[in-house]
Parts: structure tokens; sequence; C-alpha cells
């Protein structure tokens, strides 16, 4: 395995550390800990007690700011691994870099998430080498799995020379300048090497693109881009929308007949099997913000000369999901969830005919029941005692919770609901199917 790559000199006081935890009692290293914080952190920084108490059973993110972490400016930072004894996937070199608060509306939560874009790519676990890096928080989600559990179900969902593109992520705990602040998901960006997509070079005339759903406008229902953010190009450098400009145009007001086109229509524009799995995502989680806000749709680099590439897309931010919304309050199994590009594919017999058939194959495979309360009894099993740790910290009869639901009483909830969901999207697809 890749190891992360060497801390600066400025760093080599944490540096020494990773030598140091290998054969230390976790007395010891708590007495280390305090001894080496004191040599990088400034004074209101330090931890207000030692952490490790415990022997992990993820690994630990060891996040030191040199001020405090806000969501308007990026902090200095350093950060290291501390992997439990039988790991084989982490180091622990120290890394340094920058750190702000992560995400929109959940920085009004009291766990927050974090953005950490390192000096350097490095290869955090077993996910892909990188300088971006997303900590999760999770806050609302009681299961702490809601977004791993949507990401690997879209990724399972790949076939030969049709990826299906969503981030890896992984189990981890963190302390924040000393202090313990729970369990997150360590969560790689979406981005172009994600993707997959050409680099972008300032002399071409095109370019590949990634745009971001943040408002509910993000419905393909009027011209223009409301409710995107550009992600790339970086619009600091390159304002790029034509692409999206063009799609939006065509499907809120190209007639059925352009629309459906065998040469220009839009099965020339879009993925049609990608968007028929993101649908089919959406609505198997009912991802309440999913389907017209929250969500990213990018192409590649259109070439003189070559067909156009296809706008594909790919699932973002998932706690809103199984069973409860985006603030932890309880959602209905019998939902249909769409927006007005997949409300015109819909007027399709043969597009209705490959939806339905495409779920029936996924439910005997990776949307079955079977499956998926695997991957939920997995996670909550690689999740461990750090679920307890984590409800310590942040207890649910506290903040903006509307309940005070426990995580195994979460876990039991999803499965429950994920049978209910299950079986009236096989009623709801099979009567959309013959109208």
């Amino acid at each position: 395995m890749q190891e992360l790559p060497a801390a600066p000199e400025s760093a080599k006081p944490h540096l020494a550390r990773s030598q140091l935890w290998r054969g230390t009692s976790w007395l010891g290293i708590r007495l280390l800990w305090l001894a080496l914080c004191s040599t990088f952190l400034t004074a209101e920084a330090k931890p207000e007690e030692p952490p490790l108490d415990f022997p992990p059973n993820l690994p630990v993110i060891f996040l030191q700011a040199e001020k405090t972490i806000n969501g308007q400016e990026k902090t200095p930072c350093a950060i290291s691994l501390l992997c439990p004894a039988e790991s084989k996937t982490c180091t622990t070199n120290t890394l340094t870099g920058v750190v702000k608060i992560h995400g929109a509306s959940s920085q009004g939560y009291p766990k927050k998430s974090f953005g950490v874009t390192l000096d350097a790519p490095a290869k955090l676990l077993d996910l892909r080498q990188d300088k971006h890096w997303i900590l999760n928080a999770a806050y609302v989600d009681r299961s702490l799995m809601r977004h791993k559990l949507s990401y690997d179900l879209f990724r399972s969902l790949s076939k030969p020379n049709s990826p299906r593109r969503a981030v890896a992520s992984r189990f981890v705990e963190v302390f924040v300048n000393g202090s313990y602040n729970g369990a997150y998901l360590l969560m790689e960006r979406v981005d172009g090497n994600l993707l997959g997509l050409q680099p972008f070079h300032s002399n071409d005339v095109n370019h590949a693109c990634i745009y971001k759903a943040v408002d509910h406008s993000a419905n393909f229902a009027q011209p223009g881009h409301p409710g995107y953010e550009q992600r790339e190009p970086d619009p600091l450098i390159k304002a790029f929308w034509t692409p999206l400009d063009r799609l939006d145009r065509f499907v809120s007001t190209a007639t059925e007949e352009d629309f459906f086109g065998a040469e220009k229509g839009i099965s020339v524009r879009v993925d049609l099997d990608n968007a028929i799995d993101f649908h089919l995502l959406v609505l198997l989680t009912s991802n309440m913000d999913g389907f017209d806000k929250n969500f990213i749709i990018a192409r590649d680099v259109a070439k003189t000369n070559a067909p156009i590439p296809k706008f594909f897309f790919v699932p973002w931010d998932y706690d809103a999901t199984f069973g409860r919304s985006w603030n932890a309050a309880k959602v209905e199994p019998s939902l249909w969830l769409s927006n007005h590009l997949l409300n015109r594919l819909e007027k399709s017999p043969e597009y209705r005919a490959r939806f339905s058939a495409r779920w029936k194959q996924l439910r005997d495979n990776q949307f079955s029941v079977k499956t998926i309360h695997g991957m939920i009894d997995q996670s909550a099993a690689t999740l461990g005692d750090a679920v307890k740790r984590n409800a310590k910290k942040w207890p649910t009869t506290q903040g903006g919770y509307p309940d005070s639901l426990t995580f195994e009483q979460d876990i039991a909830e999803m499965k429950a609901w994920i049978v209910h969901r299950t079986q009236w999207l096989d009623q709801e697809i099979a009567r959309r199917q013959h109208p």
C-alpha cells in the first residue's frame, strides 16, 4: 500500500508521534498526546482533557487547527490517523493543510462537518489519493450510515463500461484540538478525478463540467441554470455554463417530437441508463432533497468531430433518506419523487418499460430487502462501540432532534421502512408502466 507523504519540516514534532504510538500503553499515549499538542496548538485550542481513554475499533483522526474553525475562511491545520492494531489500511504520518466547516444548513448543527484540503495529495485508509477530504458529521442521522449506505448502493449498480460514480467513504472517529468530537464518515470529494473527466486546460474551447444543484429550482423546468453552482471548471478561473444552459433549454422547451427524437433528442444528451439508476436510488431511499436539489450532474469534454458526451447524474447528500427527512422527521414509505426531466421521460412507453425492467432486475439483487438489511448490519457492526461514544457526546435528547430516537431504534425503523417502501414501489412502478 502507498504510504502517506512525509510531513514537512514544520510538522516534524507531530511526525514523531507516529513512531511513538506503537508499543505504548493507553496511559502513555494520553501523556504523549498532551505533550505533543502543546507544541502545535494555540493556547485556546489546547485539549481540555487527554483523548483516547478507550481502545479504538475505528480509525481515529486527530484534527488540530491553529485557530477556531469556521465556515467562512480556511484555517491551517494538521491531521493524523491512529488505526486499530489489526488494521492494515493506514499509517500515522502527520499531514498539513487547511480546514473549514463544511455544508450549508448543516453548519447550524452543534456537531460540525469539516472540509479538509491537504498541502499534498495523500491516500487516507484504502480510499483514493487526493488533497480534498470531507468529514461528514451526520448529526441528524441517528444511524450514522445513510450517506454511506446510499453511495455504496449506487456504486454497486455499475456495469462493464458503465460505472455509477459516487464517493467512497469510511467510518472514523474524530478528535478536534484534543477533544473527542464523535463518529464521522470520511468521504472523498466529487470532482473530475472521481468522475473520470478530462482535466481543465485554459486554452481549450470546451471543458469537462460539473454542476451541483443547490436549491429546488434545479428541476429542469426552465431555461438557464437557476439553482445550480458550477463546481468544475473552477468558476474563479472560467465560467462555463453553456452545456447546462443548452440542456435546461432543451428539456424545458422542446416539443415532444424533438424531445424523443433519435438524432438530437434527450437520449443523445443524457445517459438514460444512468438517469434510470439515479431516479431509482432517489425512489428507493426516498431522498426528499435529492431529485430537484442536492444532486450533481456532469459531462466530459466535447471534442471536435466526435459525439457530444452525455450528461450523467451523481448522488449527493443522502442524510434525508430511509424514512427520515432533512430535519430527521419521519417520512411515509408511499411517496413518488420526480422532476421535470424525469416526468418528461416517463411519457415514453419505451422508457417506462426500461425503467420497470431495471427496477425488477435490481429488486432481485442490489435492491432486495435481504441485501439492504445486510448492508445495514455490516455498517452497524463496523461502527461498533463508536456508536456509544458518539451518543454520549451528542445525546439525542438535546439539540435539534425531533425525537429521542436511539441508534438501535433507528436501525430497526430503517429495516421496517425499507420493507414497506420496496413493496409500495413494486406496485407503483408496475402501475406507471401501463397508465
